[in-house]
């Protein structure tokens, strides 16, 4: 007949708050056996926080540039398509405008008005050298003159900033030639992520014609745990389980989401980055950050970890039964939970029958 304690059911448990034993838990082999505890090695886990977290691909800040009407008008061609590269400088599309023509009328003007403001000051300086005009008058007609090339300098600036290009605002300022075409270009180098333009629309000044972006280096942002979160510094490593981008932890946001969640921002690699890799902007990726705990960190199932009176710990295998050993719980996913604490590689925890452990412990604590 085995001894009393098989005779123990899961009751003192329920009676005796388990605390973390120095004292191990004598069991024979007979008795492990009919306890119904089964063990699993420990699995080092190098360090890493999580077998993989969920996180989303995501273009960093300032890489994303919209490319819009500068004027109302009419779309008359479209040159580039959504997914291609472009150089930046490259005519994305070329819009008709009447207002184009409006604001080049106003640059012949303001050009004449600049000739005429420097005839003026010019006559009246050397009317104020011979004392025929007061001092005052002539200080107006240098004000005028200032003014008429501020806005002359305005109105190029203006056209220049519509897609003319200098030989035709220089043409449009003598007056010999008007154009009503507007080329629009890329201004950063990339992929076209959208093309909203449609030849022969109409459009407003201001509407979105294309979106661009950079891809190199993507960021991807973490959902996780706070408690991981708190550990997570700037300058870890990230990877992409099954994949061969990796990258730096950047910032760990302040904010918690809905889901109590902690987002962590990093930036992947340049040669790693981009669709020729594998990833796009808005994929769904898990992630795993690396580096910290040394290496002391270990990888066991759920069913393994038991929680009493606040504190966290494993049942260890010993020749003469187990010891429940602290725990610290790094992240936990679906099945297995990542933690730190003193282990040696071949140890054994116990992954079944941690109930009768629980209560055997508490016996002996009697």
């Amino acid at each position: 007949m085995l001894p009393s304690l098989m005779r123990f059911s899961v009751l003192p448990l329920l009676l005796f708050p388990l605390a973390v034993h120095a004292a191990p838990i004598k069991l024979t082999p007979i008795q492990v056996k009919s306890l119904g505890v089964q063990t699993a090695p420990l699995t080092r886990h190098a360090g890493s926080l999580s077998p993989g977290m969920p996180a989303s691909v995501v273009i960093p800040d300032g890489q994303a540039r919209v490319v819009a009407a500068p004027l109302a008008g009419m779309v008359l061609a479209t040159l580039a398509a959504e997914g291609e590269p472009v150089r930046r400088g490259q005519v994305l599309a070329r819009l008709s405008s009447p207002e184009l023509i409006g604001l080049q009328g106003s640059l012949a003007q303001a050009a004449t008005a600049l000739e005429l403001a420097r005839d003026s000051a010019r006559r009246d300086e050397g009317l104020l050298r011979e004392g025929i005009i007061a001092e005052s008058r002539a200080r107006a007609s240098a004000a005028a003159l200032a003014q008429a090339g501020a806005a002359l300098n305005a109105l190029r600036a203006a056209l220049r900033a519509q897609g003319l290009n200098d030989a035709a605002i220089a043409r449009a300022e003598r007056g010999e030639g008007f154009t009503g075409e507007i080329a629009l270009v890329a201004p950063i180098s990339g992929v076209v992520m959208a093309r909203q333009a449609t030849v022969g629309s109409r459009v407003e000044a201001a509407t979105a014609l294309y979106t661009l972006a950079s891809l190199n280096p993507l960021w991807i942002e973490i959902d996780t745990p706070a408690d991981v979160a708190a550990r997570v510094k700037p300058g870890m490593k990230v990877e992409l389980p099954g994949r061969q981008q990796a990258g730096t932890v950047l910032r760990v946001l302040p904010a918690a989401g809905a889901a109590q969640t902690v987002r962590i921002r990093a930036r992947l690699d340049h040669a790693n980055a981009g669709p020729d890799a594998g990833l796009r902007a808005g994929q769904s990726v898990a992630a795993r950050i690396t580096g910290l705990g040394g290496g002391q960190e270990w990888r066991v199932p759920v069913k393994a970890v038991a929680r009493e009176a606040g504190k966290t710990y494993v049942f260890v295998r010993r020749p003469d039964g187990f010891e429940a050993r602290p725990v610290t719980v790094l992240s936990q996913s679906a099945n297995t939970v990542s933690l730190a604490g003193e282990f040696k590689d071949g140890e054994l925890v116990a992954v079944g029958g941690i109930a009768a452990l629980k209560a055997a412990g508490a016996a002996n604590a009697q």
